[in-house]
C-alpha cells in the first residue's frame, strides 16, 4: 500500500498574530507499516529559508523517495506530522512580519500541533519533536514554554551560533539571553533592515558541500521559503536561548552531520544540561542540510530507533 500524504490547514488565528488564520501542514503515514497500538508522532519544523517540503523534498516529485525524510519515517510505522511557520510556504503571513520573534513562532506551532493532532484523532499518541537548523531552535522553545513532546530531536543545532558571522554588536550579547530577547529586533534590523529574507541560502557550500547532485540542489531549491530573520538571527547569536535549552528535560536526541555548523559535535550536548538522556549522532561526511547527503538514511534510522525507544518508555495512557 502506498503511503498517504494529505495538506491540512490548521486554525490558529486565535493565538497568531494578526493576519496568520491558519498553518499549513503535512500528515504522512503508511497505513500498512504503522505501529500497532499507541502511535508515535513526530511533528517536525523547518530551518531557516526552508519550508516544512525540507522532510519530504521529492517526496512526490521527479525522484519520488529518495530524498523523503517523512517517507521513510512514515514507511518505519511513525506518523509525520510537517509543519510550516508562519510566512513560510503555503501557511498565512501576519499583516506585520516584525511579530514573528521566535517565542512568537514557537507558542503558534505549538498550537498547531496540538489542533492538528485533535483532527487527524492522533491525541493518544507518543508525540515527538524534530526540527532542523532553526527550526530545532523553535521545537526546543515549544518545548520549554509548553512542553507538548516527549522526546525532542534537534538536527543541525546547538547552543553555540555562528559567531564568525557576527560583528561586534551582536557578539556583545553571546551569551545574555535576556539581553538578546530585549535587543533582537534591533539587531535585526540593523543587520537585515527588513523582518523577512527571501529563501536563498539552499546552495551555500557551507549548508551543502563543494558538489552535491544536481537533482538534490533542484530540490532544495522548491523548498526554498523566507528566512524568518528575528528567528534566523536568535539561532546564530551565541547563548541567545541558553536558557530555553537548559529548560529541556526530557530525552533529545542530537543529529549533527560531520561538517555540520554547529561548532564540534561532541561540544553539543554541553548545551542541555537539563536532560539526563541526550543521545549525539553524527553523520559522517555529511554536510548541514544532511537531508541530501549520500548516507542521509543512516540519520533517519537513527531518528525511527529513538523514536521506538522513547515509545516503548512511554508510560500507559490513563
Amino acid at each position: 500500500m502506498a503511503l498517504e500524504r494529505s495538506s491540512v490547514r490548521v486554525r490558529v488565528g486565535d493565538v497568531a498574530p494578526a493576519g496568520v488564520e491558519a498553518l499549513h501542514a503535512r500528515v504522512v503515514l503508511d497505513p500498512a507499516s504503522r505501529q500497532t497500538g499507541r502511535p508515535v508522532v513526530v511533528c517536525c519544523f523547518p530551518g531557516g529559508g526552508m519550508s516544512a517540503r525540507y522532510f519530504e523534498l521529492d517526496g512526490d516529485g521527479e525522484v519520488p523517495g529518495r530524498y523523503d525524510m517523512a517517507g521513510h519515517l512514515a514507511a518505519a510505522g511513525l506518523v509525520v506530522v510537517a509543519i510550516d511557520h508562519p510566512a513560510v510556504g503555503e501557511s498565512d503571513i501576519p499583516d506585520d512580519p516584525w511579530t514573528l520573534r521566535p517565542e512568537t513562532v514557537a507558542d503558534v506551532g505549538a498550537t498547531a500541533v496540538r489542533r492538528v493532532l485533535e483532527s487527524q484523532g492522533l491525541t493518544d499518541s507518543v508525540l515527538l519533536g524534530l526540527g532542523h537548523s532553526m527550526g530545532a531552535m523553535l521545537v526546543a522553545y515549544q518545548q520549554a514554554r509548553h512542553r507538548p513532546y516527549q522526546g525532542i530531536a534537534l538536527l543541525g543545532h546547538s547552543g553555540r551560533g555562528l559567531p564568525d558571522v557576527l560583528g561586534p554588536a551582536e557578539l556583545a550579547l553571546a551569551g545574555d539571553p535576556a539581553r538578546a530577547h530585549g535587543e533582537i529586533v534591533e539587531l535585526t534590523r540593523a543587520r537585515f533592515g527588513r523582518p523577512l529574507q527571501p529563501g536563498g541560502t539552499t546552495r551555500s557550500t557551507m549548508l551543502v558541500g563543494e558538489d552535491p547532485p544536481a537533482e538534490a540542489l533542484a530540490a532544495l531549491d522548491r523548498a526554498a521559503a523566507p528566512l524568518l530573520n528575528l528567528c534566523g538571527l536568535t539561532a546564530i547569536l551565541p547563548g541567545s536561548h541558553a536558557d530555553v535549552l537548559a529548560a529541556i528535560d526530557v530525552p533529545v536526541l542530537l543529529g549533527i552531520a560531520e561538517h555540520d555548523i554547529v561548532g564540534p559535535p561532541d561540544e553539543a550536548p554541553s548545551y542541555l544540561p537539563g536532560s539526563a538522556d541526550v543521545e549525539l549522532f553524527v553523520l559522517p561526511g555529511a554536510h548541514h542540510n544532511s537531508s541530501i547527503a549520500p548516507n542521509r538514511e543512516l540519520l533517519w534510522d537513527r531518528v525511527v530507533d529513538w523514536a521506538t525507544k522513547i515509545r516503548a518508555a512511554a508510560p500507559s495512557p490513563r
